[in-house]
């Protein structure tokens, strides 16, 4: 009784971080496949790791820790979510400083408006997410989590606010560096327009300026993209680390 109890503490860990995944929080991905392969990756990493925790022998005391998994797990998966969102965030500075804002489509796999910039730094960054192994380095990190966290030995500490704080402020900085070259080059494009309206007033600026700056973005976006993979591989190789430093304060 105590392994199945131990067990089903890590499946509603792991169920909940699927629920917030990039990649299986989609509207498309079907509910039997998240709980299947979040019942998987419990089993392995109770196989694996085999947890030696003193459960409560009450019924409310271990709700509540089925409560603290629930939270925990909804934890990780919005850590590893916030990498993502920094991602897409400078796709969509991009869209802002283009024009291309107003251009945003309903993608029903998120169940809102994406913008074509933002919708393209996220698969380029799921795409590369896959093909540098980043998935790997998460599932030694969810591991660890067993082992640094053992199943309903979450305790929320003081020192975990700032962190969390820390993270967020690190989501803006990523999506500003991301976004930073082709804005920079999208200002300047701004100004020489500026000074083309003063000196030929005749020029419908807005009429011209419009796809200027969408052909502008598109080319510059092309030019800078072999900087701009190695970049974004660099920051998903972060998830192991902030799920580890977000583990050591827990």
């Amino acid at each position: 009784m105590s392994a199945a109890a131990t067990y089903f503490l890590l499946f509603i860990r792991f169920t909940a971080l699927m629920v917030v995944l990039p990649f299986f929080n989609w509207r498309g991905t079907p509910v039997v496949v998240k709980i299947g392969f979040a019942a998987l990756f419990a089993y392995l990493i109770y196989l694996a790791e085999s947890p030696q925790v003193t459960l409560p022998q009450h019924l409310l005391p271990y709700l509540f820790a089925v409560l603290s998994e629930v939270l925990l797990g909804l934890l990780l998966g919005f850590l590893v979510l916030l990498l993502f969102t920094a991602i897409r965030m400078a796709g969509q500075l991009l869209d802002l400083q283009a024009g291309l804002a107003m251009t945003s489509l309903f993608d029903p796999m998120f169940s809102g408006q994406v913008t074509i910039f933002g919708q393209y730094y996220y698969l380029l960054a799921l795409i590369l997410f896959f093909s540098v192994n980043a998935h790997h380095y998460l599932f030694l990190a969810l591991a660890r989590s067993v082992e640094l966290v053992p199943p309903g030995g979450m305790v929320f500490q003081a020192a975990l606010v700032p962190s969390l704080i820390e993270f967020f402020a690190e989501t803006s900085l990523i999506a500003l560096q991301l976004a930073a070259p082709v804005i920079t080059i999208l200002i300047f494009c701004d100004l020489a327009l500026g000074l083309l309206s003063k000196t030929v007033p005749q020029l419908h600026v807005f009429i011209v300026g419009m796809p200027l700056k969408v052909g502008v973005a598109l080319l510059t976006v092309y030019l800078i993209l072999p900087y701009l993979v190695p970049f974004i591989e660099q920051i998903l190789m972060q998830i192991q680390t902030n799920i580890t430093t977000l583990l050591q304060l827990i």
